[in-house]
């Protein structure tokens, strides 16, 4: 049952607040520098107007995981002082090992509940909603959880730069040459938002392929310094 409240920012009609760092694409490492792998995408929450959840992608990892992508909450995540990295020091690697692959459009209220709990929260097992689902309307899944769920430290986003207390926000990504990655940001781009909804799979890859080579070129420029 796909999950009209949760999507994937790429597939819904939003884009990251222009001015604040945009991490997909980014590396993430463990707690002594290891690649863990890389944010594929993020889950996004069109209600609230918020991203709940990370999409990693365990290709290339440094801990010997299995290739597969996983989601991790938002509030796990930190920027790395000095270089654009996502650090996620609090997670165990047991932890990553027992969340459950991820697959598009299948992040219900049950596999949020599961991915709260292997972090080591306390829910809910049952839905809190009473009505029954044959009764409910096709999309209606978000009535299954607590109105509070969101508020937890699971999912606070400012964790995200609590390494950098005076960070100064980076202009979004602009002029490049990096050809139809770049012309497919560009054709989209409306004021401050993308509208990426209807960007077919193979689309979807030049986008991303574009954020990550943007993102290892900065970082070669970094370490060259």
């Amino acid at each position: 049952m796909k999950n009209s409240r949760l999507q994937e920012l790429d597939h819904s009609n939003f884009e990251i607040v222009k001015g604040e760092p945009d991490i997909r694409g980014w590396d993430v490492r463990y707690r002594n520098g290891e690649k863990i792998g890389s944010i594929e995408e993020l889950i996004f929450d069109t209600k609230a107007k918020k991203v709940r959840y990370m999409i990693v992608d365990l290709d290339e990892n440094e801990l010997r995981l299995e290739n597969r992508k996983i989601v991790i909450p938002i509030g796990f995540a930190e920027l790395d002082k000095l270089h654009d990295d996502v650090l996620i020091p609090n997670v165990s690697v047991d932890q990553l090992c027992r969340l459950t692959d991820y697959k598009r459009n299948s992040l219900s209220p049950e596999l949020e509940r599961s991915i709260a709990s292997v972090f080591g929260r306390k829910v809910n097992v049952e839905p809190v909603a009473s009505i029954k689902r044959e009764e409910r309307k096709v999309n209606e899944v978000d009535d299954d959880l607590d109105p509070d769920f969101y508020s937890h430290e699971y999912y606070n986003s400012n964790n995200l730069y609590k390494n950098r207390p005076n960070r100064e926000k980076k202009p979004r990504l602009q002029d490049s040459d990096y050809d139809q990655g770049l012309r497919l940001w560009e054709k989209r781009s409306e004021g401050e938002t993308i509208d990426t909804s209807d960007l077919t799979d193979v689309e979807r890859e030049k986008l991303l392929k574009y954020r990550r080579e943007l993102y290892r070129q900065r970082r070669y420029k970094e370490q060259s310094v």
